[in-house]
């Protein structure tokens, strides 16, 4: 394909040599890189010709493009520029060629074209000749997926083991132990920021893997809200495999700890089972998960029973201790939050209540407590409090929320109450006030959601953003008119308005008088 807006210079690469004679049709030309794009869709050539000084997309940001359509897609580019800072953009791109117009001749071109056409040669039998062991290693956690998938819908055995089988996963027994791994969240905060968890959990996957390709028979799996490993092996009443499996965990936990500071328990099956009921078990797992919410043993055998204990409802059981918290709070007493803390840990743990409705109890309490004092709520934390698996780790992470809402407390007394101050919003303007500051960029000083912002400020000053900023910005104007020898037109700039007019018109607005007028008021 050949593009350049030159029309000229199209018909000139066009008529230079004979393409045939080289093997190469020319599937289309173009002179726009908007038309170019679409033409390389439908084609898809293996070969471009393009110019770099193209309008609307230039050459290089067109070739990005095609790159990510087909990346095998070899490139030269023409270009009027000797510019390097081109020619290393075209490196980068991984180009084969960088011409300039005025000095291409045939034989240049020709010369670039049998270096390109080998690149292509050498792409096609690479790709053919691309192992299966590669192609899986570029899959291989979409079918991993896809093999625990059909695993716990209890698919065919015989095709399970087959699929196995490909993905280097030897399934030769006739027993399975099934675990699932669960992430300390209240350890992970102390870390890492919110946006960073599926980052931490992946990392936590591989390592698992890592330490899996030691121990024959353990294959970890990344589900989606845990990672799940499934060990295969032969009975044998001179091995213990039980003991065999936590070395294996207890491995990972420390490994966990050392490269990321975390912390992460597991939970297995003491029973084995054939590879016909592993879906079942996994089901019978996830489905009572709770069942271990009390316990704090870091790996954890688990004994399928049907009769499974059945949670006590909440009712009314933590309606005091509930609206303790928020008088500690309020009151700014921290030993007393850890002391009401401890005692729902203790009864809740006693009473077997039920993990889900406790987490819901105490979400919507703190939401009580958070609204009295910002309007609006993170909801990081609660997606974090729903994450926990063990009743320690929630009321960890409660008790740092707990704590933030008591420090927010604290700033009742001072000018600004329970929200940022209004002097570090003047401050900011102070800082940027040769530049157009809006809402959204004070909110994001503040690390505030712009729209709860615009409300906050409303509330707090009485009126919106924008006026404040021209009330603000239009007082410091009057005080270097006063002040400085500065002419207007340098006061205005000096304020971030370029336009004299415009600065005149909201000058008046608030002032109630011209800046030359308020000038001559103040004596200069």
């Amino acid at each position: 394909m050949l593009i350049d807006d030159d029309v000229p210079m199209i018909k000139y690469l066009q008529q230079l040599i004979n393409w045939e004679d080289h093997g190469i049709n020319i599937v289309g030309t173009s002179y726009s890189s908007i038309k170019a794009l679409e033409l390389f869709k439908q084609y898809k050539p293996d070969l471009v010709i393009s110019d770099i000084g193209l309008p609307q997309m230039n050459g290089l940001e067109l070739a990005s493009e095609l790159k990510q359509i087909k990346p095998d897609v070899r490139l030269i580019f023409l270009t009027c520029h000797e510019d390097f800072h081109y020619a290393q953009k075209a490196i980068h791109l991984n180009a084969d060629s960088y011409l300039i117009k005025d000095e291409l001749t045939k034989e240049q071109l020709e010369q670039s074209l049998k270096n390109s056409i080998k690149k292509v040669k050498e792409t096609s039998v690479s790709l053919e000749n691309l192992s299966y062991k590669e192609i899986l290693n570029r899959n291989i956690e979409i079918l991993k997926h896809s093999l625990f998938d059909r695993l716990i819908k209890r698919d065919e055995p015989e095709l399970l083991i087959q699929f196995a089988k490909k993905l280097d996963i030897s399934w030769q027994y006739p027993s399975f132990i099934l675990g699932t791994g669960f992430f300390s969240i209240s350890t992970f905060i102390e870390k890492y920021p919110y946006q960073d968890l599926p980052i931490i959990k992946y990392g936590v996957y591989n390592i698992a893997c890592d330490i899996a390709k030691n121990h024959p028979g353990i294959t970890f799996f990344n589900e989606e809200d845990s990672i799940v490993f499934v060990y295969n092996y032969r009975q044998n009443i001179k091995f213990d495999q039980h003991k065999y499996i936590q070395s294996v965990l207890m491995e990972i936990q420390e490994r966990v700890f050392e490269f990321l500071g975390q912390k992460i328990s597991f939970i297995y099956g003491r029973q084995s089972c054939d590879i016909k009921n592993v879906g079942f078990v996994f089901q019978q797992m996830i489905q009572n998960r709770y069942r271990f919410f009390y316990n704090t043993v870091p790996i954890l055998k688990w004994d399928m029973q049907p009769n499974q204990s059945v949670f006590c409802p909440i009712s009314r059981l933590l309606d005091k201790e509930m609206s303790e918290l928020v008088f500690a709070v309020r009151e700014k007493d921290s030993t007393r939050v850890k002391e009401i803390l401890t005692f729902i840990t203790h009864t809740a743990a006693e009473k077997n209540l039920d993990p889900e409705e406790l987490k819901k109890v105490i979400a919507r309490r703190i939401r009580l407590i958070e609204l009295q004092y910002i309007e609006t709520g993170n909801e990081e934390f609660y997606s974090l409090l729903d994450e926990c698996s063990r009743l320690s780790d929630a009321i960890k992470l409660v008790e740092k929320k707990l704590a933030q809402l008591i420090q927010w407390n604290g700033k009742k007394d001072t000018a600004s109450s329970r929200e940022p101050k209004l002097q570090e919003i003047d401050q900011y303007i102070v800082q940027n006030l040769s530049e157009n500051i809006t809402s959204t960029d004070v909110a994001a000083h503040l690390y505030m959601n712009s729209s709860y912002f615009s409300r906050y400020f409303k509330r707090l000053t009485g009126e919106n953003f924008t006026d404040y900023v021209h009330r603000f910005k239009i007082g410091v104007a009057a005080k270097l008119l006063e002040q400085t020898g500065e002419s207007v037109e340098e006061v205005a700039i000096k304020c971030g308005y370029s336009d004299r007019t415009y600065f005149s018109k909201v000058f008046k607005k608030y002032s109630k008088m011209t800046p030359r007028e308020y000038r001559s008021k103040a004596g200069y």
